[in-house]
């Protein structure tokens, strides 16, 4: 008799640690998926705020120093900026593709070019431009472009 109690007694010890093992993997699989839900949306939080420095641009209208200041902000990042003023058109850090936003080579033009009254490309900084992004086919900011009103 005391044999089958010390037997069922050991068959309860291992059910019960069968059960706890379980449910630590349970909850070790629901911490997971939880972890990667919320890595997945700051993510797309991080990749928000990485845009609203642009973003604050598009149907805008700002000064003409603040579009220097645009040109001086980006000019290390894969961006190009388009400046439509009342004499020319003119790309500065990279151009880009107006239909479908695909960046194409990098400019030769700086924001130094853009504040001589003398050169074609002179932006004025009391002038005022209207700003609209440019998005590639993967919705990615890859140009800015300003027009003189």
């Amino acid at each position: 008799m005391e044999n089958s109690l010390k037997g069922l007694m050991m068959a309860a010890g291992i059910i019960i640690t069968c059960i706890i093992i379980s449910l630590g993997f349970y909850i070790a699989r629901e911490a997971s998926d939880t972890a990667s839900s919320g890595t997945g949306q700051i993510n797309e939080l991080q990749a928000e705020f990485a845009d609203t420095s642009k973003m604050m641009y598009d149907n805008t209208e700002v000064s003409g120093s603040e579009v220097i200041n645009v040109i001086r902000k980006f000019g290390d990042e894969m961006l190009g900026v388009k400046v439509q003023t009342k004499k020319n058109t003119s790309y500065y850090i990279y151009q880009f593709n107006d239909a479908d936003g695909s960046l194409k080579n990098a400019s030769a033009l700086d924001y130094k070019s853009a504040q001589v009254a003398t050169n074609s490309n002179y932006i004025n900084p009391t002038g005022r431009f209207l700003g609209t992004v440019v998005r590639d086919s993967n919705g990615t900011i890859t140009g800015l472009t300003f027009v003189q009103q």
